[in-house]
């Protein structure tokens, strides 16, 4: 370095040498160019070469000839399609002997569907179950098949029988290992005591069997389904003989669901609802006269009891009317009360005339009550006047009288046990009954509710269960300690809650509004509903600010945190600038404005996205046949440009969105992955959309075909756009709402982390255990039972 001031002059050559100076030390201080972003995003399209056919696809185009105009009779193939058959697997022959590509595959597909032309389903799976078995099927082909051998009744019907004896077994050896695998650590000492306590709730068990089980009534649609499909098979009688033995089981399986809902309905003291179960479930057994009779006195006896209470409950109540007075000086007397009690003012003076008009016209029924009816008609004129906390008191000490001395005393006590008449007086019993809940739920936890098999015996069902629940209650501290980190607190308060928001409409200048409104303050506080707890503490007078101010943040956070799981872009708009109007001051309601300015700007007629990751999982969508990304998007070197992880979007007509990693970003790939992507748009020709459409959907095909995990969920609208795109008719954007599609296209890898989970080989898993609850720790093996099919549901 000069030490002198002197400045020379730089020529050429100079400023040669410091441009190369600087560029060594930017090299030097920076292992990683500068993003490039790639100009060429899509590659130019490439005409299809026009090929000559050889003999074999010719032999195949005669095959798909011969199988569209086939006439096969009873499952026999047409002579002309075995013919062209024939013809396929002998040109092939010859091509292979020549020395060009194999054609195994071709001779497969053709086998298909020389099979398919059977037009017959069983022949069909027979044949496909025989192909299936040859060497070096395509595994999309042998998907296809596998599905089509999967879809026989029958054999599902046999499946699912299996089932049923499967989950037996797998019930029996669980109750058997578990006890013993439990007490190994104690050296076997409870061994005993834990093996019989198992075996005893085993057996117990099989009283909430049901006749029919949900595998067998699975197993008789589909047999039934068969013969409906085949009525003239060879096998058609034998299924039908295995239908009309589970039918009798089916109808009493639903036969008793119907009793206990009758039984239930008369514990309820609802008459006609009982009544409607118990002929429901007599009309399902009368239909097997034969079968089933100690169900069918039960239904009868169901009958019998839900008539007599109906009829009973009505001649209560025409007992009533016809006490009521029609005319003479008795019901004049009790009109003019009634109408000076509704229209009485504040004065109460002026009721002491019909008051003793009513009495000295009553005074001669020995079995008239004058002052129940009086303070009846009191409280209803309190109550329509606004006073419903006097009428309620009033009410109640009505109620507190025998009602063998009173008859107003169930009208009383019918006013103020229904939840919409007395919505505080409702709100007071159920807050006391959460309360008590929660208290016995912390205490006995699952045995508040009701035994493990209401079938039994109440006193038998609690005693098989006296051990576990002796063990509950011991444990119920460390419960309570543990209850947060473990599933938490079931919500006891609902109920007087919801009861609490009644009361408040009915009664929103009401006596009791400000220790309701209070109280629900509270209890959307602890639920963390911090929208609610805002209204409620608007109502509250003399609310801290502060706080007032620290529920708006969270109330606005909460809801712009909710948008990102709502499909339609109408709703995200709405809610986004609702919260921004209602909560303009607060950072959760700048932060929804600019996502609602985001929002509108960025809004398309629809959002189809397609990840990087799957791109690169299925490189012919990408590729020349199909979209034609520039290769140098994908090969992860961010010095020529790279696609960003959120990939390419279909905005709806032909507009394409490519996301790519920022310019001017440098390090490693992630890096680019994790900062804001730059988009790029593009107008694609119809047939690069239509290629990208095709590819897309064969790709999707394919991968569900060869692995069932790879199967894409429903999208009505993404199905839609895609079929429109194929067919070059998406000039016109449709806007509306509902139409837009939201779908994202990922890999396996994206979807399911780095290793997907797989079932093991053996039939059951190696079970380590240990529960803070009853210091219980053991390992033993769990047979795993059988998974229940998408369908079960159905036939619960």
């Amino acid at each position: 370095m000069p030490t002198d001031s002197t400045v020379r002059p730089r020529t050429p050559r100079s400023f040669a040498a410091i441009g190369a100076a600087l560029a060594l030390l930017g090299t030097a201080g920076c292992t990683t160019a500068p993003t490039v972003v790639h100009d060429e995003l899509l590659e130019p399209l490439t005409l299809r070469q026009p090929f000559l056919p050889s003999p074999a696809d010719l032999a195949a185009a005669r095959l798909a000839r011969a199988a569209l105009i086939s006439q096969p009779i009873a499952g026999v193939p047409d002579p002309a399609v075995d013919d062209a058959l024939a013809a396929v697997v002998e040109a092939v022959a010859q091509a292979d002997a020549q020395g060009e590509d194999d054609g195994e595959d071709l001779v497969h597909l053709a086998t298909d569907l020389r099979n398919a032309a059977l037009d017959d389903p069983i022949a069909y799976r027979a044949a496909s179950r025989e192909l299936d078995k040859e060497w070096g099927v395509d595994p999309r082909l042998s998907g296809r098949l596998e599905r089509t051998i999967r879809d026989d009744p029958l054999r599902l019907a046999g499946r699912r029988q299996f089932d049923g004896w499967h989950r037996l077994w797998a019930r029996t050896f669980n109750a058997v290992a578990e006890p013993i695998g439990s007490s190994a650590i104690t050296g076997f000492v409870l061994a005993p005591y834990q093996l019989t306590n198992s075996l005893l709730h085993y057996f117990a068990e099989f009283s909430n069997s049901e006749p029919l089980s949900l595998t067998d009534r699975q197993a008789l649609a589909l047999r039934e389904e068969f013969v409906a499909r085949h009525p003239d098979s060879i096998v058609a009688p034998e299924v039908r003989e295995k239908i009309e033995r589970d039918r009798p089981k089916l109808a009493l399986t639903l036969a008793k669901r119907r009793l206990r809902a009758s039984e239930n309905a008369r514990a309820a003291d609802n008459p006609t609802l009982a009544l409607h179960h118990a002929h429901a479930a007599k009309r399902l057994l009368d239909a097997y006269p034969e079968r089933n009779a100690s169900a069918q006195k039960k239904a009868a006896t169901a009958v019998r009891d839900a008539t007599e209470m109906g009829e009973a409950k009505i001649a209560r109540r025409l007992s009533v009317v016809e006490a009521i007075p029609t005319h003479g000086v008795r019901a004049e007397t009790e009109r003019t009360l009634a109408l000076a009690l509704f229209v009485a003012e504040a004065d109460p003076g002026s009721l002491d005339e019909p008051i003793a008009a009513y009495r000295a016209a009553t005074e001669a029924d020995p079995d008239h009550e004058a002052a129940g009816r009086i303070d009846f008609v009191r409280a209803l004129a309190q109550h329509e006047r606004g006073f419903e906390a006097s009428a309620r008191e009033r009410l109640q000490k009505l109620a507190t009288v025998n009602p063998e001395h009173d008859t107003m005393v169930r009208h009383a006590r019918a006013l103020l046990d229904d939840d919409w008449q007395n919505p505080y007086g409702a709100f007071d019993r159920l807050r006391r009954k959460a309360t008590r809940d929660e208290l016995a739920w912390r205490l006995a936890g699952q045995w508040v509710t009701r035994p493990r098999y209401p079938n039994l015996p109440t006193p038998v069902a609690y005693l098989i269960d006296a051990p576990a629940i002796a063990m509950t209650l011991i444990l119920a501290p460390l419960r309570a300690v543990i209850s947060p980190f473990t599933g938490g607190t079931p919500d006891f308060r609902r109920a007087p809650a919801l009861a609490g928001y009644r009361y408040l409409v009915r009664y929103p200048e009401g006596e009791e509004q400000r220790p309701i409104i209070r109280w629900l303050y509270g209890y959307e506080l602890d639920q963390e509903r911090w929208g609610r707890a805002l209204r409620m503490a608007d109502w509250i007078p003399d609310f801290d600010p502060e706080e007032r101010s620290t529920l708006v943040e969270k109330t606005a956070t909460n809801r712009v945190d909710r948008v990102g799981s709502m499909d339609r872009r109408d709703t995200r708009a709405s809610i986004l600038r609702g919260v921004a109007r209602e909560f303009p001051d607060s950072e959760g309601g700048q932060l929804a404005g600019l996502q609602a300015r985001a929002e509108q700007e960025d809004a398309s007629p629809q959002f189809i996205r397609i990840t990087r990751g799957f791109l690169i999982e299925n490189p012919e969508v990408a590729g020349p046949r199909g979209l034609g990304l520039n290769p140098a998007l994908l090969n992860e070197d961010l010095r020529d440009g790279e696609l960003h992880e959120e990939g390419i979007v279909l905005r709806g007509g032909r507009l394409l969105e490519i996301r790519l990693v920022a310019e001017g970003l440098n390090g490693s790939l992630r890096d680019g992955d994790e900062a804001e992507p730059e988009s790029r748009t593009l107008k694609l020709s119809k047939v690069r959309l239509k290629r990208l459409a095709a590819s897309l959907d064969e790709a999707v095909q394919r991968n569900s075909l060869v692995d069932v995990d790879a199967r894409q969920k429903a999208d009505p609208n993404r199905d839609l756009f895609l079929e429109r795109a194929s067919l070059g008719l998406t000039e016109e954007f449709d806007t509306r709402p509902t139409a837009q599609s939201t779908f994202v296209y990922q890999s396996l890898r994206e979807r399911y982390g780095a290793v997907r989970g797989r079932d093991s080989v053996l039939p059951f898993d190696l079970v380590f255990r240990g529960s803070l609850g009853d210091f219980s720790l053991g390992a033993f093996p769990r047979w795993r039972p059988p998974r229940e099919t998408p369908d079960a549901f159905l036939y619960r």
